[in-house]
């Protein structure tokens, strides 16, 4: 599989926390290395409003109890919504697609659901 910059960046935010990315990349184009570093760039900062939107919008689940892959896949999903810069249909897509490979296919529909329902208030 190719490494894009969503698998760079979630890939990244798994091992470390979100302030200690740093994202040096000789893996990826150039192009792609400036996305991964405006998609961790732009999490840092609106991390408080991305949190916000998913206590909001996962309807019966605690913060808390959201699985390690989902909750990192939503954090850099909402913020790459929150950019604007690719259509949202396909920002869901992938984070969806690297959600069921990292977790599972109810992790993928609880992504899903939330980012989609999320896209539409952005």
């Amino acid at each position: 599989m190719n490494l894009d910059f969503r698998q760079l960046c979630f890939e990244q935010f798994f091992d470390k926390n979100l302030d200690d990315i740093v994202i040096e990349s000789n893996i990826l184009t150039e192009n792609q290395t400036l996305r991964a570093k405006q998609l961790i760039l732009n999490t840092q900062e609106n991390n408080e409003r991305i949190v916000n939107s998913i206590n909001t919008y996962s309807d019966n689940w605690q913060y808390e109890r959201i699985g390690k892959v989902e909750l990192i896949a939503l954090k850099l999903g909402i913020s790459e919504l929150i950019m604007d810069l690719t259509p949202k249909k396909v920002i869901i897509s992938e984070w969806v697609k690297i959600t069921d490979k990292h977790s599972t296919s109810k992790g993928a529909k609880f992504v899903n659901g939330i980012l989609d329902r999320i896209s539409n208030e952005i």
